[in-house]
């Protein structure tokens, strides 16, 4: 799907604080793969290099994929996305967070595929814009460099001159585990595709 020099970027470095614990760690579906390794496997086609954007270890997080600290833990994501992009260079990076259990590798095919000339892409489901679900180029990197250091995500996508992709006949894949009922949700939401 995407070229060399492509990375996946998963967020793994929130406080969970509406979740309760630790969410990344949360196991999932019958196997009880937790959540931030099942969001690796699920991903791992997006990008030749996967890295882990992550505070704390995670058990279990496979060899090829690099972990790197994030800097300012429980600030949201944009510290983590700048440090991110400064020490891992690529063509592009495909961002994920990883509490959406049901985010397919497909969905950064659509991202790619309607980038276009701008600087990034980022998914828009029926429950509004997903900016953690979204790709930027060097040149989006470039500009959130610059950014305001207390930007949010969307105020960044906006900066950059992102390009929101409808994805809304995909409820499924945007279910966000926020909380243990979101949780409970995701988790009855289906078969497992592979």
């Amino acid at each position: 799907m995407s070229g060399a020099g492509d990375v996946l970027l998963l967020l793994a470095g929130g406080r969970s604080s509406r979740f309760g614990r630790d969410k990344a760690c949360e196991p999932f579906g019958t196997a009880g793969e937790p959540l931030a390794l099942r969001a690796l496997r699920r991903l791992a086609g997006v990008a030749p290099s996967q890295v882990l954007v992550r505070a704390a270890p995670l058990p279990g997080v496979p060899p090829a994929v690099r972990v790197l600290a994030d800097p300012e833990p429980g600030a949201g994501p944009l510290p983590a996305l700048r440090a991110a992009f400064a020490a891992v260079p690529a063509a592009r990076w495909f961002v994920a967070p990883c509490d959406l259990p049901w985010l397919e590798a497909r969905h950064y095919g659509r991202l790619q595929a309607e980038l276009g000339t701008a600087a990034a892409a980022f998914a828009r489901s029926v429950r509004g814009d997903e900016p953690l679900v979204s790709v930027w180029t060097r040149r989006a990197a470039a500009t959130l460099a610059a950014a305001p250091a207390g930007a949010s995500m969307g105020a960044a996508l906006r900066i950059v001159g992102a390009v929101a992709v409808a994805m809304a006949e995909d409820d499924r894949a945007f279910l966000n585990v926020n909380t243990q009922g979101d949780l409970a949700v995701a988790a009855a939401a289906g078969e497992e595709w592979r």
